[in-house]
């Protein structure tokens, strides 16, 4: 678990408190072979060791619709089509406490060599994401689909 305080490099923030997963669904451990934004979608790779699988390639059949902005002005995100994707959502750890810039959500990033938290998707689960998970600007009632990492409109 990493955080980019220095320079204050804003990451993707995500939520999952309306994830299947949560309750019933499969959460994964996978090692980052790479930074990594809390939003990203992937998929899993080989198995390591101990319940702990590699990062597969980025995942490609994704598709999703803004259903919502929340009041911190991140997007709700609803699952479509899943696809092949997991969601990378990893408890945010940041220790710097000095300012409160520095206490900012969107400071954490999962580094290279973390073990991340990894969300199996199902049709009709709903996340948070921020802005910086996105490619372009997107809106309420948009259809998104996935890039090499971020999501973007589906039609754009």
């Amino acid at each position: 678990m990493a955080t980019n305080f220095l320079n204050f490099t804003k990451h993707a923030v995500a939520g999952s408190s309306r994830l299947k997963a949560t309750t019933a669904g499969h959460i994964y451990d996978i090692v980052a072979d790479k930074n990594y934004d809390n939003g990203t979608l992937i998929t899993k790779g080989d198995y390591v060791e101990n319940q702990t699988y590699k990062a597969g390639a980025a995942a490609t059949a994704f598709e999703g619709e803004i259903i919502d902005i929340a009041a911190n002005g991140n997007y709700y995100v609803e699952v479509v089509t899943p696809g092949d994707a997991l969601l990378i959502l990893t408890s945010p750890l940041i220790y710097e406490d000095y300012t409160s810039q520095m206490t900012a959500e969107s400071n954490f990033f999962n580094a290279k060599g973390d073990i991340m938290r990894a969300y199996e998707l199902y049709k009709g689960d709903v996340f948070e994401l921020s802005a910086e998970g996105f490619e372009g600007t997107v809106k309420k009632g948009d259809k998104v689909k996935i890039t090499t990492t971020l999501l973007k409109q589906a039609n754009a």
